[in-house]
């Protein structure tokens, strides 16, 4: 891999087609009957639509319709068609390289979603005339939505933007996010740490730690007050602590993700200790960070000078991966020339820019985080929706470059994390396996990002008790998940005794109906004790500014 040259086709792109091009050239007979029956299918699709109106062209527009109504059906018809013949091009488009063989079930998977991206693109629900609702709507408000659309569309090219997928002037974060009580009581060069207010007379002994992820901010915990993991647990009766990271500029361009274990979640779990005057806390991260809380505990567990006393009892891993095997559906971005570009891109600015993160996140996708809005913000002229989901999914972050390049390398390329002491971080070499202290791991059932049987795997690498909840939903709303009485999510939970497949260990565990928040709260609370709850701060890490701070709001 050479950092030093941009490779023309980063992505694999055409690597795949051209494998694919090269069987068929060799498979002639074969691709003539794949031809054959494209056409076939093509006409079959044709004629279902026109074949009735070619046999009698008085069915074209009914005596009684007027125009505009004649009109419209016309276009209806028309966007009927294409759309059959759209379905038939995919399939086609799909068979041509999963039927081909020589090729690795990788290349088939990049191909497919880069084929998935294309067909996306050209459906005709996409496009002006071929989508019937856009032009109903053109006419009714006599051109005034298209009018609309196209001020969206401007201010979108203006700004450097994807299509809007929220309304940015709805939502405000300390006003109408983010709105839990709290103060700042730490903050170093990459993090800020929120400790929040206590809403009970007794709380907990053990303080929360949670170490949110770096790839977006902090406040998917602490959305709405119905919807807010830490509203939630501190109404439970734990003190929470929240990591709030720092948006990286050019001059983090060095930070590493050594940075982020020591500095980041380590300092948090220091601090609170301190200010709870604690020996202990519960340790829980979110994604990437639980990946680095992973390595944090296993880091710790390699302490030369531990003397028995150690500073987390148990720890947490929301829809977060340790071995990055089957890393999900980010592994299509992920290859020796896709890192090679990134690497000397991010070299040149300092950072991994938000545009692309949000880009390669909303690309899988993209029908419900492109296409749909595409087509309600620019075609029908209508205003983003206020979503607060949609919003924190919209207000993305930088990663700096040394953290970067050695994640996709270290973790994507390599799948180090699971060897034995083959990453050392601060001097010490990490095993997974020596980490003893209790572990509880959730995935979501469709979960794209980090898919829960990848999840499952870290149960079969620590050397401590583990107990494994599946919840449904995906990614986000699989975590975010309040309890309600109206509630019909579900989830699966229970001890991992032994069982290295996944699917064994689902059928043995009952559906349970709810949130799972509230198993995680049992979990957690066993064997503590309440007590009055800590100052907010103390003389060592005084308040420094109200939640949600000034991190969360940097652009």
């Amino acid at each position: 891999m050479n950092p030093t040259k941009t490779p023309v086709d980063p992505f694999g792109v055409a690597n795949s087609f051209q494998k694919a091009t090269e069987y068929w050239l060799l498979n002639s007979v074969d691709y003539g009957d794949m031809l054959l029956k494209l056409v076939s299918n093509l006409q079959a699709a044709a004629s279902d639509e026109l074949g009735p109106l070619l046999a009698d062209s008085s069915k074209w527009a009914k005596p009684e319709e007027d125009s505009e109504t004649a009109f419209l059906n016309l276009v209806r018809r028309q966007s009927r068609v294409l759309q059959k013949i759209h379905a038939v091009m995919g399939g086609w488009a799909r068979d041509y390289v999963g039927r081909a063989e020589g090729i690795s079930e990788k290349e088939k998977q990049c191909s497919a979603f880069w084929i998935g991206q294309m067909l996306n693109c050209l459906s005709p629900a996409n496009y002006f005339w071929t989508n019937p609702s856009a032009v109903q709507k053109f006419m009714r408000t006599k051109g005034r939505s298209i009018v609309a659309g196209y001020e969206h569309w401007l201010n979108d090219a203006n700004s450097g933007d994807m299509v809007k997928i929220a309304d940015r002037d709805a939502f405000k974060v300390g006003e109408n996010l983010a709105t839990t009580p709290g103060q700042v009581v730490f903050r170093n060069r990459i993090m800020e740490l929120i400790q929040y207010s206590p809403t009970t007379d007794t709380t907990f002994n053990i303080p929360i730690v949670l170490i949110q992820p770096w790839v977006n901010k902090f406040y998917i915990f602490d959305l709405t007050e119905d919807k807010s993991f830490v509203s939630y647990l501190v109404n439970q009766g734990f003190t929470v602590f929240v990591t709030s990271w720092k948006n990286p500029s050019p001059e983090m361009r060095d930070t590493t993700f050594e940075d982020y274990m020591l500095r980041g979640a380590l300092k948090a779990v220091e601090v609170a200790r301190e200010i709870c005057g604690a020996e202990q806390v519960h340790a829980a991260g979110y994604c990437i960070g639980g990946t680095v809380l992973s390595s944090l505990m296993a880091w710790l567990n390699r302490d030369p000078n531990r003397n028995g006393s150690f500073p987390i009892r148990d720890f947490t891993l929301f829809a977060s991966l340790v071995d990055y095997s089957s890393p999900g559906e980010l592994g299509v971005y992920v290859n020796e020339d896709s890192v090679a570009a990134i690497e000397k891109l991010v070299k040149k600015v300092g950072y991994l820019d938000k545009k692309y993160i949000s880009a390669g996140f909303r690309l899988l996708r993209p029908n419900d985080l492109i296409w749909r809005y595409h087509v309600h913000n620019y075609l029908q002229g209508e205003e983003p929706p206020k979503s607060d989901f949609l919003y924190w999914n919209s207000d993305a972050t930088r990663l700096p470059a040394a953290m970067c390049t050695w994640f996709l390398k270290e973790l994507y390329l390599k799948n180090q994390l699971i060897e034995e002491d083959a990453i050392v971080l601060a001097n010490r070499p990490l095993s997974l396996r020596r980490i003893e202290q209790p572990a509880y791991i959730i995935g979501a059932e469709l979960d794209h990002i980090c898919p829960w049987k990848e999840t499952f795997k870290t149960t079969q690498l620590l050397g401590g008790p583990v107990r494994f909840t599946m919840a449904g939903e995906g990614h986000i709303t699989g975590i975010v998940n309040p309890p309600s009485p109206r509630s019909k999510r579900k989830f699966w939970t229970g001890e991992v005794n032994g069982e290295s497949n996944p699917e064994e260990w689902l059928a043995r565990q009952p559906e349970r109906t709810g949130s799972w928040w509230t198993d995680w709260v049992e979990w957690l609370s066993k064997d503590s004790y309440r007590k009055d709850p800590p100052p907010i701060g103390s003389s060592k890490y005084c308040p420094l500014e109200k939640a949600p701070g000034s991190y969360v709001k940097e652009e």
